[in-house]
């Protein structure tokens, strides 16, 4: 790290409509490192293992960015060898660990495979990986973390002493927590001098000073495309005396310790990038005190935004690139897609592998549920400029106005009541779906059965359009439910007297809502107490909230402790004669992520559910709907059911290159945005459409109202587009459901035209 402030004279460069904010993933290559690699690739092309006058320069050019990496590392006589980035390295170090661990006779489950818990998940995979291939049978353990994503001291104390490896981090990917290497290293080596250590230092290159040789760290790699070089370089430092088996064996090159021609490009560009962190003034990158003041700008700018704003991580634990924040009622793709419309590019800064994306790093730090839900990271490269700095701020305050026109934060702000506060609106949460019913003229809407996790949703829809709660109703009783229904009673200031079970008013035989009348009708059977919700409208049946009586793909399940096929079958019976066959069916869960169904449309997908309306005896559809809660439950492990959309559920996907062709020969084609409202506001879809065609705007949470309004005209071909394509190919999904003959999905969506 620089301590003297530069201002840069070449600096990398993105597409002019980017902010981005996601450097801890990758960062853009400097024009130096790029004029490098085009070098080495046309005129210094040379292999360096050649002998003959163009190989002896490419070896020099290897060479010079070895020697680069070892003085940008001070790591002495320590080993430096070229890799494809710090995977490979990971991979190394850890086979070449485990197999002096082996020839050592150790191994069982007394030895331990030590890991910090906040990991990048390539260390820990590639510990369980190669402790099965070279049947090592170790023990694997995570070494805890406290609040701070400190690692616990005292476990490794404990621990250590029984550990052949040891794998730690020099500073946190999602987090930017850095680990006091000193003091771990005092802890390790007290309590076990012989034990091999690991440290990912990826995130550490030009954000942290490093010292190699003068530690007893064993294996660091690193990784080039996460400090302005290409991607497929990086390298592997190995101290003197430490294992070191070649992984991939063959011409010998490396000195034997890693064979394959040299990427000499990719190799000369990352020379290039630490030639230019070793210069001491003048150059790119930025003194340490300089990058602080640029994350506290962007903090307040954030901050600016979303005032309850709580931030993951901070001084004195972090490198000062990394900003990990949640806001309270949000979750990261929330965030992740309001950012991105604008054209910032931030990151949740974790995959996604459970229903609704968590952070295994904040979850590790025992932060609250909601915080590791919510979690969004925002990186920059030390390389910033006060400009780009500048830039991000103003992009990022921006989005204040677009935040609370459409209430996703609480203000004072007058409302702006646009169509999609108007008519229903479908919200969802893993696989629970609230609703609420709202007329814009008289500012009234009603909601039916909230969740907790959208309790903050609701309120500030309610509170930033300042709309009169006339009731909040529950379709069945769950406890859960109840919960979210009395909070949002409190937080509303809305407790109803003389209301039953189900939030209806006690004597009311139907609720009004402008036009609209609702009336119930009893549907136990899921349930010991349940009911359905009928919306008309001049006489018209327009749709029923159903509960868990009928769900999109299957009925209601009977195997909990007050469910009875019986019932459910009269139950939805007794439903069938009140509705019409075409009526929009809105259930509590859609675990398919269908929306909505209809009796027509059950019928269709699901002999049991001919069978139950056709009044076959309960004996003979019982075991049939026994599978189908099994199938319920396993699609309950899917976050979005996105597992379940294929490209054949639209009628074709759109390449961008055809998207102009077809605009223009199909003058009838209606393009439709499925974004939410906020993302619409962000960054408007005509702005980046190749012709100038009308743009119809229905959000996901809108698609069930406009099947209801028949918004979209099902004889019209429609061309859907979100951010990514995911989204409108779901969309897709629902309206070929519903009949729509002709449905496009833009294959990569936005992204593909900004």
């Amino acid at each position: 790290m620089k301590h003297a402030s530069a201002k840069p004279d070449i600096r990398p460069a993105t597409t002019s409509s980017d902010i981005y904010l996601d450097c801890n993933a990758t960062t853009p290559v400097l024009p130096a490192a790029a004029a490098a690699a085009m070098q080495c690739m046309q005129q210094q092309f040379g292999n360096p293992s050649s002998s003959h006058t163009t190989g002896i320069k490419a070896k020099a050019t290897l060479e010079r960015a070895r020697s680069l990496a070892r003085q940008v590392t001070g790591a002495g006589e320590g080993r430096i060898l070229f890799t494809s980035g710090a995977t490979e390295g990971i991979q190394s170090s850890v086979v070449s660990a485990l197999l002096a661990l082996r020839d050592q006779n150790k191994g069982g489950p007394a030895t331990l495979l030590l890991y910090g818990a906040t990991e990048h998940k390539a260390v820990p995979e590639s510990l369980k990986h190669w402790n099965t291939v070279l049947q090592l049978n170790a023990t694997i353990k995570a070494i805890p973390v406290d609040v701070n994503g400190q690692l616990d001291f005292a476990f490794i104390r404990e621990n250590v002493p029984a550990a052949g490896l040891i794998c730690t981090m020099a500073a946190n990917n999602e987090t930017g927590v850095m680990q006091p290497l000193k003091e771990l290293e005092s802890c390790i080596r007290k309590a076990n001098p012989a034990v091999y250590w690991l440290v990912d230092c990826v995130q550490a290159l030009g954000k942290m000073q490093l010292q190699l040789a003068k530690t007893t760290i064993d294996y660091a790699p690193f990784s080039g495309h996460k400090l302005y070089a290409p991607k497929g370089i990086g390298f592997l430092y190995v101290r003197p005396g430490a294992p070191y088996q070649p992984f991939i064996t063959g011409g010998g090159q490396e000195s034997g310790l890693r064979s394959g021609t040299e990427n000499l490009p990719g190799i000369a560009a990352l020379g290039a990038v630490l030639a230019e962190l070793q210069q001491p003034e003048g150059g790119l990158f930025q003194a340490e005190q300089t990058l602080w003041q640029y994350r506290e700008k962007l903090i307040a700018a954030l901050c600016y935004v979303f005032p309850d704003l709580v931030l993951n991580s901070d001084q004195p634990y972090i490198v000062p690139t990394t900003v990990n924040f949640s806001v309270p009622g949000f979750f990261s793709k929330d965030i992740m897609d309001l950012f991105d419309a604008a054209g910032i590019r931030i990151s949740s800064g974790s995959a996604c592998s459970s229903k609704i994306p968590s952070s295994f790093v904040l979850d590790a730090m025992g932060l609250a549920p909601w915080r590791s839900q919510g979690a969004i990271r925002l990186s920059f490269g030390p390389a910033m400029t006060t400009t780009e700095c500048a830039d991000a701020c103003h992009a990022i305050r921006a989005l204040k106005a677009v935040v609370n026109k459409h209430c996703l934060v609480v203000t004072d702000a007058t409302p702006t009541l646009e169509i999609h506060a108007d008519g229903l609106l479908q919200l969802k949460h893993e696989n629970s779906c609230s609703y609420l019913l709202i007329d814009a003229p008289s500012a009234q809407a009603i909601v039916i059965d909230p969740v907790p996790a959208l309790v903050n949703r609701i309120v500030n829809i309610v509170h930033g359009r300042q709309l009169k709660l006339l009731a909040i109703l529950e379709t069945h009783q769950h406890h859960q439910q109840q919960s979210a229904a009395r909070l949002l009673r409190q937080v509303l200031n809305t407790e109803q007297q003389h209301c039953d079970e189900f939030g209806w008013p006690g004597a009311a035989t139907e609720l009004r809502l402008a036009n609209m009348v609702l009336t119930r009708i009893a549907t136990p059977g899921h349930c010991a107490s349940a009911i359905s919700i009928i919306v008309r409208q001049q006489h018209q049946v327009l749709a029923a909230f159903v509960g868990d009586v009928i769900m999109p793909g299957g009925i209601g399940r009977t195997d909990l402790t007050d469910g009875d096929a019986r019932t459910l079958q009269r139950s939805i019976l007794d439903l069938a004669e009140n509705i019409n066959a075409d009526t929009l069916l809105l259930s509590s869960h859609d675990y398919a992520q269908r929306f909505a169904t209809t009796l027509r449309l059950a019928q269709q997908e699901s002999e049991l559910f001919t069978q139950v309306l056709a009044g076959e005896p309960a004996a003979m559809w019982q075991q049939q709907l026994n599978i189908q809660t099994a199938k319920l439950q396993q699609a309950s492990h899917y976050y979005c059911g996105l597992v379940e959309v294929t490209p054949t559920d639209a009628s074709r996907l759109l390449d961008i290159s055809e998207l102009t062709e077809v605009l223009t020969r199909q003058p009838e084609l209606q393009v439709v945005d499925v974004r939410e409202p906020h993302e619409q506001t962000a960054g408007p879809l005509q702005q980046h459409l190749p012709v100038e065609t009308e743009v119809l705007a229905v959000p996901l949470s809108k698609l069930c109202d406009a099947l209801i309004s028949r918004k979209l005209t099902p004889e019209r071909p429609l061309l859907l587009v979100c951010r990514s394509g995911n989204r409108s190919l779901l969309a897709c999904r629902v309206l070929r459901r519903f009949g729509y003959g002709t449905v496009y999905n833009l294959n990569g969506g936005m992204a593909m035209l900004v």
